[in-house]
């Protein structure tokens, strides 16, 4: 979503189009935007090293304790949800420990962090294959396109699909997904925890990612900062929270 200082760019850009007068459609205009930026989100990933602790500090942050999600087969984690509202939620991702076998950088990064971070974010995707067609129609590399699945606590299993576009760190760029025909929206029967206000990208070299997000047609773009950070505000039960 875009920062306090470039709403202003924009509107300052607007009123000098309009001859100093201030406009209606600019206002709509930043209106849309920043509505259009933050529909984009399915989710965010706020990762722990242990799920009952994340989940319990989470609960301290909102008032809401998020529900038990479940397991990723063959990726190594598990994870607890609270739900943002309409079709958005809250990812808490730690470690399985059923499954430690799994190494992979992600599980690595889980593993080492002393707090919870706010790791990533997730787009929506809508068409998988669409998405991937235009990142590579705009001259970019689609890393991957992975199925993926996770089975709740009552048995059934969601499916979706996953894009990811290379030339980044898997930070403040999101991947997207694709949720699989007849799979329930995870935030759908989740606690509800609150709404998402605002998130903030920041990241020393944005042109380059927002090359990346513009490829991959998504609104949010990245603001300059000394180093990648996501920054995402809440209106919870207990007032506003910031999860970075």
């Amino acid at each position: 979503m875009a920062s306090e200082q470039t709403r202003r760019r924009f509107l300052g850009a607007c009123l000098a189009i309009a001859g100093g007068g201030w406009s209606s459609d600019a206002a709509r205009a930043v209106t849309v935007q920043r509505a259009t930026a933050l529909a984009e989100v399915d989710h965010l990933i706020w990762g722990v090293s242990d799920l009952a602790a994340g989940i319990a500090k989470l609960e301290r942050l909102t008032g809401v304790r998020p529900s038990v999600g479940g397991r990723h087969p063959g990726r190594g984690t598990r994870n607890g949800i609270l739900s943002l509202g309409s079709r958005q939620y809250i990812e808490v991702l730690a470690p399985d420990p059923q499954q430690p076998e799994v190494e992979t950088a992600r599980m690595a990064v889980l593993k080492g962090l002393a707090t919870p971070r706010l790791l990533t974010w997730c787009a929506v995707a809508g068409d998988a294959d669409a998405m991937a067609r235009r990142i590579r129609a705009a001259g970019q590399v689609v890393r991957e396109i992975r199925d993926g699945s996770r089975q709740r606590p009552d048995g059934l299993t969601l499916r979706w699909r996953n894009v990811y576009v290379d030339g980044h760190d898997d930070d403040v760029v999101p991947y997207a997904i694709a949720w699989a025909e007849g799979t329930p929206h995870p935030s759908g029967d989740a606690p509800v925890g609150g709404s998402l206000r605002a998130l903030r990208l920041e990241h020393p070299m944005p042109n380059r990612l927002n090359a990346l997000l513009a490829a991959m047609g998504l609104a949010p773009r990245v603001e300059p900062g000394p180093r990648a950070q996501l920054i995402a505000t809440l209106d919870t039960p207990r007032g506003e929270v910031l999860l970075r």
